[in-house]
């Protein structure tokens, strides 16, 4: 990092508190070293700078929250690269999100086991009281860690699937290609989660917030294909969905009553 001019020094006399100067100043580092580059460490900042670790972190909370720099567990703070965007508008591989941002994404397997045990199982296929393929991947982007699937085939498909198939391809590309069953349509779910060992493969600090999208994939028979879990680094990717009004005229809302309520606008309920 560049000594700062002794007359741009952070100082206690500013109406400004400390740790947004800090913020400040390291914003501006951030678009010098641009997406990928390593920021100080905090021992480097505080000695740089004469300020205590609470105030360095504290200006690196900051930015990590606006989504301007990562932490990388074990190896430091750096600045983000642009998140990449899930849209939740249509049915896809998950890996398309990489290719259409113009990245070369790594898909690493990480386990390829049978489950019989309904605990680990997502409800859906728990619900089914049957055995399924469990295989786990790690996806990677220019390197960096960005998200875990867990996916899950019902047994009367994962006998027919190698582990070399979703070794070299997504689930959707083995479903439709090997096994000529047609994805048609899928439930997803949105949650949050806090990162846990069985995630480290991420390496996101334990604790920090996970997003979980869980997708239920059917054909259109609504014949079960497979469910998977995705793990998403938020600093990493964004869901994104677009939908159509409806009927916004309809519905009025009384917030001066008792209890907020809907109310019948012209005609309908609402």
């Amino acid at each position: 990092m560049t000594r700062p001019d002794p007359a741009d020094a952070l100082t206690r006399a500013s109406a400004e508190p400390v740790h947004q100067q800090l913020s400040m100043r390291l914003r501006a580092l951030a678009a010098e070293l641009g997406p990928g580059g390593q920021l100080p460490t905090e021992m480097e900042l505080m000695t740089e700078h004469g300020i205590s670790r609470a105030t360095v972190r504290r200006a690196l909370d900051t930015l990590v929250d606006e989504g301007l720099l990562t932490r990388r567990r074990g190896k430091g703070t750096f600045v983000r690269h642009n998140r990449l965007v899930h849209g939740l508008d249509q049915l896809r591989p998950f890996v398309t999100i990489f290719t259409e941002a113009g990245q070369e994404p790594e898909g690493k397997l990480l386990i390829h086991e049978w489950v019989s045990d309904s605990a680990r199982l997502p409800e859906p296929i728990a619900e089914t009281d049957q055995e399924a393929l469990h295989v786990r991947r790690l996806y990677r982007a220019d390197g960096v860690p960005t998200s875990i699937a867990d996916i899950f085939v019902p047994k009367q498909l994962g006998l027919l699937i190698t582990r070399a198939d979703l070794e070299d391809h997504p689930v959707y590309q083995v479903i439709q290609n090997k096994l000529g069953r047609e994805p048609h349509h899928a439930d997803v779910i949105v949650r949050s989660l806090a990162v846990t060992e069985d995630l480290e493969a991420l390496d996101a600090p334990l604790g920090s917030p996970l997003l979980v999208l869980q997708r239920t994939t059917f054909d259109r028979d609504d014949a079960m294909l497979e469910c998977t879990n995705l793990y998403l680094r938020p600093d990493a990717i964004e869901l994104q969905l677009r939908i159509n009004a409806a009927d916004l005229q309809g519905a009025a809302y009384d917030f001066s009553a008792p209890s907020t309520r809907l109310v019948r606008v012209n005609g309908k309920n609402s």
